[in-house]
């Protein structure tokens, strides 16, 4: 899968106004993954990388697989991914390890240019990782916040193609079913309003200034 620059020209503007929705992969045997970020990188002294706060998330509801836990997530970053760490998980970042590489039904596998996996300690369920929770409604369950260090300008995440895996297992820790591999374009979150106000008051300045300059032009 090819590295992009950050992502296409409409992604871009809507990013830089903190625009557009958290991108939404098709479901997934019934669960339903998003990935979000703040929209620009994190104060960094590096002049030559940047780390964005990136967070996975997903709603089990309506599960329909046989595997009573996810015990393992991975998310693509970029093939420049320089370094990563977790910022917050489900029971605690120490009930999860970071290892670079995708997942295969193994587990994570060490492969997989870009890929970073969060596998689940003994801390948590004894490495079986979160309960599965279906029927408890629709909403976010569980959400991973990595912090991803890479190359100036490279992609955050793959446009399309498999940019989050994940493994289903059984009450034993055994793999059960497919692992989810799905493809998500990493956008925005929603603005909050007073965004949206900043916005439209910025867009009435322009107009005011725009009537003057014509009118100006007319005296």
């Amino acid at each position: 899968m090819k590295a992009r620059k950050h992502a296409l020209a409409a992604v871009l503007a809507a990013t830089a106004f903190g625009f557009g929705t958290p991108a939404i992969a098709d479901t997934f045997q019934g669960t339903v993954w998003s990935l979000t970020y703040s929209g620009s990188p994190l104060a960094d002294a590096d002049p030559f990388h940047e780390t964005y706060r990136v967070t996975l998330s997903v709603d089990t509801n309506g599960y329909t697989g046989s595997g009573s836990f996810l015990d393992q997530v991975a998310i693509k970053a970029s093939s420049s991914l320089v370094s990563a760490s977790l910022f917050a998980a489900p029971g605690g970042t120490s009930a999860w390890a970071l290892a670079a590489g995708g997942i295969n039904a193994n587990g994570c596998s060490g492969s997989g240019g870009g890929f970073e996996c969060a596998n689940s300690t003994a801390i948590l369920n004894s490495g079986r990782g979160v309960a599965i929770n279906a029927g408890n409604g629709v909403g976010i369950d569980y959400s991973w916040t990595f912090d991803l260090t890479m190359n100036n300008g490279a992609l955050i995440t793959s446009v399309g193609g498999d940019s989050v895996k994940a493994r289903f297992v059984d009450a034993n820790g055994v793999k059960v079913g497919d692992l989810v591999s799905e493809g998500i374009t990493l956008t925005s979150p929603i603005p909050e309003p007073e965004t949206y106000a900043m916005l439209l008051a910025g867009l009435g300045l322009l107009g005011f200034a725009a009537r003057r300059r014509k009118a100006t032009t007319a005296a």
